[in-house]
């Protein structure tokens, strides 16, 4: 029953089926959502689903809550606070997987940048959907068993023909001794409509590399996912907004793939190419 004052629809919890953003305006009554009632504070989300399709859902929400102008109530669900503080805290992992900080394991030299040339599109980093989608303080380790030892850093891209698409970015920087059992650890815990299956990497250097994408299911919606890893990194990149959807056969996984692949090629070299 909601409380005195309150008067808002709840937004879906993770784990709550999450209809795709297509560009139209959602008739669900949300705040920030048009025909929504004026914001209110919102109740804790209950405990989310274990393994990691729980936590792709948990994104694709505050994806959707975001694409839809309710980037503080996405934030203050995720129980952030100042998104300023936390594009700070950002900053500080990206310099350390760039080698600035001083626990940042040998080897680990990934950037973020700004724009990354890719193909049908560039791609182009969004600070504040970063701080919004992955803050810092609610990073849990223990949800990305690739990147155990690694210098993890966190990150959001939209391309730029399609803005309404979000590609979220892992990355992690360092020694990587088995590439493919790595990859294997981030398909894992998975619930996958279309089973991963392995991409050119796109990199004739990448002795051992590998690249595999595949599409997650949760919710109702369908959230293609890739991953890729080579001797001194490793990377996932799920698909969320218009990337994912509720028909199967509109998502476009061999897109994705391209784009993970541009992005490994940008973030390894520290430049925009």
């Amino acid at each position: 029953m909601p409380q005195p004052g309150y008067g808002a629809p709840q937004p879906p919890y993770p784990g709550a089926p999450v209809p795709p953003h297509n560009g139209s305006t959602p008739s669900t009554g949300l705040p920030g959502y048009e025909g929504g009632a004026p914001f209110a504070p919102q109740p804790p989300p209950p405990p989310p689903q274990k393994g990691r399709t729980g936590l792709i859902l948990t994104v694709v929400l505050v994806a959707v809550l975001l694409l839809a102008g309710g980037g503080f109530l996405a934030w203050s669900m995720l129980g952030g606070g100042d998104d300023t503080e936390a594009r700070q805290r950002q900053g500080q992992s990206q310099r350390q997987s760039q080698g600035q900080g001083e626990n940042t394991p040998e080897g680990a030299k990934l950037a973020i940048p700004e724009v990354v040339k890719s193909t049908p599109a560039e791609l182009r980093y969004d600070a504040k959907a970063t701080a919004q989608m992955y803050p810092p303080a609610k990073r849990d380790p223990s949800s990305y068993p690739e990147l155990k030892g690694l210098a993890q850093v966190d990150s959001v891209y939209h391309p730029e023909n399609n803005p309404s698409v979000m590609l979220g970015v892992h990355t992690g920087g360092g020694t990587v001794s088995n590439a493919a059992q790595r990859v294997q650890e981030a398909f894992a815990p998975n619930e996958m409509a279309v089973a991963p299956k392995d991409f050119d990497l796109q990199d004739p250097d990448a002795k051992g590399g590998v690249l595999r994408c595949g599409i997650s299911k949760g919710g109702g919606a369908y959230i293609p996912l890739c991953v890729w890893a080579d001797s001194t990194s490793v990377g996932d990149v799920i698909g969320v907004g218009d990337a994912s959807s509720s028909s199967l056969k509109k998502v476009d996984l061999k897109t994705l793939a391209q784009q993970t692949s541009d992005l490994r090629k940008a973030m390894r070299s520290g430049s925009a190419g």
